[in-house]
């Protein structure tokens, strides 16, 4: 396992998607700057509550890189975060400063390649999907090899609940997260 910074935030990061953010408290700066100067990621876990991020936040989360940075007004960065792989942390300590650090755990996906029955059920929920008049993509370019990284778009660009966000995030098998994507649009 290895021990990364956290960042709990009312925000979902998915793999695959990018996330602006500004930061300005000094423990986050610090982080930033730790991270640039290691190239290592820090790790976006969604808050439940915005008003106690730090005590009140899920443990399955995404690493992020910073993947671009620039100074802005009154000491704060600008950061552009993208997301790399979901993660499960656990031990958690809070530093000298209030940074919160853990120890992750990589987790990933289930592959889909040579499941005749999840590459069928995929076919089927994409193609229930692009009839969806909040969503326009080709089917073609859906199969097993980029049913993941389209579940996590999809996901991060719909306008889902936090709570909903973090369930897509926790599924391991990008066919139930499209599953579950698709029962959440039945709502628009």
């Amino acid at each position: 396992m290895k021990t990364l910074p956290l960042f709990p935030l009312p925000v979902v990061l998915f793999p695959g998607t990018l996330l602006p953010l500004q930061i300005f408290e000094l423990r986050y700066r610090r982080m930033v700057k730790e991270c640039l100067a290691s190239q290592t990621p820090l790790v976006m876990l969604q808050a439940r509550n915005a008003s106690t991020p730090d005590i009140d936040f899920y443990t399955t989360g995404t690493t992020g890189t910073i993947i671009d940075w620039q100074p802005l007004p009154n000491q704060m960065i600008g950061i552009e975060l993208k997301g790399e792989q979901r993660v499960r942390v656990s031990e958690i300590h809070k530093e000298s400063d209030g940074l919160l650090v853990g120890e992750v755990e990589y987790l990933n996906s289930t592959v889909l390649a040579g499941s005749e029955q999840q590459s069928v059920r995929l076919a089927e929920i994409t193609a229930h999907l692009a009839q969806h008049p909040l969503l326009s993509f080709s089917t073609a370019r859906i199969n097993d090899d980029t049913a993941d990284a389209f579940s996590y778009q999809l996901a991060a660009r719909l306008p889902f609940s936090g709570a909903d966000k973090q369930r897509l995030l926790e599924f391991d098998n990008p066919v139930a997260r499209l599953e579950l994507i698709y029962t959440l649009l039945k709502e628009y």
